[in-house]
């Protein structure tokens, strides 16, 4: 099953309140990548779009595109803020040695 860490929880909510959707219907929307030359991409979105997965984990909101729900079903969404401000995702399993077999984002997310 497709898991965010507790700090891409925090991450996503406070992205989700500067979406038209706020927090309570708010997230991030994650669909193929393909077109960027990255495996997936991430949006803020106010809420799902037809057809899209609907995730929610300890309030966090993450909306999964229908041809991307098989690709990340044992993945993990980890999320930072990095020195200048910009999040950073990435994607990993979480094994015995921590976040491996991440795959890339293709992007960040203001």
């Amino acid at each position: 099953m497709f898991t965010l860490t507790d700090d891409a929880c925090i991450i996503v909510k406070a992205i989700a309140d500067r979406t038209d959707g706020g927090r309570e219907s708010g997230g991030i929307r994650v669909y193929d990548g393909s077109d960027r030359g990255t495996d997936f991409a991430l949006e803020p979105a106010g809420g799902p779009e037809e057809g899209d997965v609907v995730l929610e984990q300890s309030g966090a909101h993450i909306f999964l595109a229908p041809d991307v729900v098989d690709d990340l079903e044992d993945f993990v969404l980890e999320a930072s803020v990095g020195p200048d401000g910009v999040v950073d995702f990435s994607f990993g399993t979480n094994g015995p040695q921590g976040m491996t077999g991440v795959r890339s984002t293709g992007g960040h997310a203001h």
